[in-house]
């Protein structure tokens, strides 16, 4: 894939603030066209597909809202307010809204829309990202609650994480024994033991040098075991071992390719490939295992496509499935692509990576050599 932005940092900054413009502009309701990124003539990596903001995104072709079930909550519930985390499982797409407080799931087998706020001590505060594991417990790091929430597959509260010091949890991902979850108040991942709770480690320290964390905002896994880390304070990721040992710094502030303003969201693929989400420039950029930018997507308005104000991103391979249909029918998905927007009408747009059949992608990588 060759790096194939057009555009100077100079644009990325005129984008955003054009973003501040658009907020109140009316939705674009022109006929639906494909989108691709990078556009034509260029061979694309990555088409948009849909959005999911209310119940009705549910409703396909041929049915109408007589068809439509709305789950246990009532319909002022169905509106998303101001998403943060985002994730999918088992054909759920799964939304937290910080001011549900809660978290929204778009059923796409079922065509059924629920709000979870928990109840007891379960009920959320603050809900900002959202983990799901393999069997579909969800871990919700809730920043009021100052704990990370946990609920199994038929969303019934089941424990939380806590840590004896006051802390800020603004993401969480877990593996097979451990829970790391990224603390805002004191600039640390900490690292929880699974089954009994119980705080193992710290990973990282107050600083902008090689190792320091400075406001670590989202996590990530990589096909590497590695841990990746966005730091909005810092402007950067950073990327360490699951025992806490630094690997490697990506990126830095400034409105070049492969920098940062506000980066929050970022997630990788099976190869590798790192996409963080930047809250300022309102788009997407997706690096290279050395941070290069190999594409950037998105960008901000009120069309279809468009993001505002992005926070999260999440990829996926199990569901491709239900999206296919929106795919340009000669467009060869690979995995599914979710980004949530916290304004702006696409509260979580569906893009899809792959590649168009006959399209000369060899020559598109030759280029890149040269």
């Amino acid at each position: 894939m060759r790096q194939v932005i057009k555009s100077s940092g100079y644009t990325l900054i005129f984008l955003w603030f054009l973003s501040l413009l658009s907020a109140c502009s009316v939705f674009d309701t022109k006929p639906k066209t494909d989108i691709f990124y990078p556009s034509p003539p260029e061979s694309p990596y990555i088409q948009f597909l849909t959005t999911y903001s209310s119940p009705n995104d549910l409703i396909t072709e041929g049915s109408n809202l007589s068809q439509f079930i709305l789950g246990d909550e009532s319909v002022e519930d169905a509106i998303i307010n101001k998403p943060y985390g985002v994730g999918i499982h088992d054909g759920v797409i799964y939304v937290v809204d910080i001011r549900g407080p809660g978290y929204a799931k778009f059923d796409l087998k079922n065509k059924k829309f629920d709000f979870i706020h928990g109840s007891f001590s379960g009920k959320m505060r603050k809900p900002i990202n959202i983990f799901i594991d393999n069997e579909g417990n969800k871990y919700v790091a809730d920043i009021l609650r100052e704990q990370v929430l946990v609920f199994d597959v038929n969303d019934k509260y089941v424990r939380s994480y806590i840590d004896e010091d006051e802390f800020k949890p603004s993401d969480v991902v877990v593996t097979k024994d451990k829970l790391f979850v990224s603390c805002m108040k004191h600039h640390q991942i900490h690292v929880f033991d699974k089954d009994s709770g119980k705080k193992l480690s710290s990973i990282g320290s107050s600083g902008s040098k090689e190792g320091e964390l400075f406001y670590p905002s989202n996590l990530a896994l990589g096909p590497d075991n590695h841990l990746y880390i966005s730091e909005a304070g810092n402007f950067r990721v950073q990327v360490f071992t699951q025992s806490g040992k630094f690997i490697k710094s990506i990126g830095k502030v400034g409105t070049g390719f492969g920098q940062f303003a506000r980066p929050k969201g970022i997630a990788l693929d099976k190869e590798g490939r790192i996409f963080v989400v930047d809250a300022a420039f309102e788009n997407v950029q997706i690096l290279d295992k050395d941070g290069k930018v190999l594409l950037f997507f998105g960008e901000p308005g009120g069309a279809r496509g468009n993001i505002n104000l992005p926070a999260a991103v999440t990829i996926d391979y199990d569901n491709v499935g239900y999206f296919k249909k929106f795919a340009h029918p000669d467009f060869n998905l690979e995995y599914i692509i979710l980004v949530a927007s916290q304004f702006g009408h696409n509260k979580v747009n569906i893009y899809g990576f792959g590649k168009m059949q006959n399209a000369d992608y060899d020559a598109v990588n030759e280029n890149k050599k040269k």
